[in-house]
């Protein structure tokens, strides 16, 4: 998540090494949904967990990666994708402008969230199965260091001035805070039950934390250190997301077919939106107009529109969309 705005990417133009698998995935893609022009969503990934791949919207293609493919993040510029294969240990890395695999790097057990932070310096893999995140440069497109967090690492969110790290510990009732100056872990904040995605206010005041066990989503006063409201949610397992202008948070659950939308400021549910079975993944567009939600059980990605909180329309990148990356939403 980000307060900055950023143009899109252009359309990805395919190079000609990369041209012949991309293609071979792309047989049977569907285009965006009636009414849509396809350029709005550019600088927009899925994971597709039903095919082994990533996929960008607006485009028609699919990018072939590993077994088990959940979660991806982008860099602040829209150059670079990372995706995590869960079955594999591994983070793909992909130049986002042609799809090209630029490279397979080992993480810990059983990686779950990607995070690149705020200024393009680091990925951070949430080693599920280690108990530990791995730092990955950026640039290099190496592991740099392994740091111990707690039970179930899942994933994280970075601070407005990239200086903190928020790791979800599903294993446990806390989020793990990790100094992203010092690569160390420096203390806990409390959460619900099984903690699973996290995300932050623009001003970097408030954590909204979504518990699988609990099913509730908390939220933290990082300075109090301490839950301030519990709002019960919709069955797990939870995607987040708090939009870009601080208006609202987008809660999902896989479970069920709703995404709970909570004003960020008052926080109250003020809309439940029905979008089909199995919704995890969601992401605001950069500026702040529209949101997409990875819908597994139809296999469809809804848009919806963030003024008028409803569904404006579908698109169709493949076989189970689970996780979603917004360039300038990290």
């Amino acid at each position: 998540m980000s307060t900055k705005r950023s143009p899109l990417v252009t359309r990805a133009r395919l190079r000609p090494l990369a041209l012949a698998p991309v293609l071979a995935l792309a047989a049977g893609a569907a285009a965006a949904g009636a009414g849509h022009d396809s350029a709005m969503h550019q600088g927009t990934w899925v994971t597709l967990k039903g095919e082994n791949a990533v996929a960008p919207l607006g485009d028609h293609t699919k990018w072939p990666a590993g077994k088990g493919m959940t979660y991806v993040s982008a860099t602040p510029d829209g150059k670079r994708v990372f995706a995590t294969s869960a079955a594999e240990d591994t983070i793909y890395a992909y130049d986002a402008h042609s799809g090209r695999l630029l490279a397979r790097i080992p993480v810990g057990k059983t990686p779950k969230g990607i995070k690149v932070d705020r200024k393009g310096r680091y990925a951070i893999a949430a080693d599920e199965g280690a108990g530990t995140i791995t730092v990955i440069d950026v640039a290099s497109l190496k592991p740099v260091k392994t740091i111990a967090v707690g039970p179930m690492p899942h994933n994280s969110v970075l601070s407005p001035d990239n200086r903190t790290l928020y790791v979800t510990l599903q294993g446990g009732r806390s989020v793990a805070v990790v100094d992203m100056e010092r690569l160390e872990k420096v203390g806990e904040l409390p959460a619900g039950t099984a903690p699973h995605n996290v995300d932050i206010s623009p001003d970097g005041v408030r954590l909204f934390v979504a518990n699988n066990a609990s099913m509730d989503l908390t939220v933290i006063d990082i300075e109090a250190g301490r839950v301030i409201k519990r709002i019960p949610l919709s069955p797990p397992h939870y995607g987040v997301d708090v939009t870009p202008d601080g208006r609202y948070v987008l809660v999902t659950g896989i479970a069920g077919k709703v995404v709970t939308v909570i004003d960020a400021r008052t926080l109250e549910v003020v809309k439940r939106i029905e979008v089909g079975q199995g919704p995890h993944g969601v992401r605001a567009s950069a500026d702040g107009r529209r949101a997409y939600v990875a819908v597994t059980g139809p296999g469809k990605v809804a848009v919806i529109d963030l003024e008028r909180l409803e569904v404006s329309g579908w698109l169709e990148p493949g076989k189970t969309p689970f996780w979603v990356a917004v360039r300038g939403n990290t």
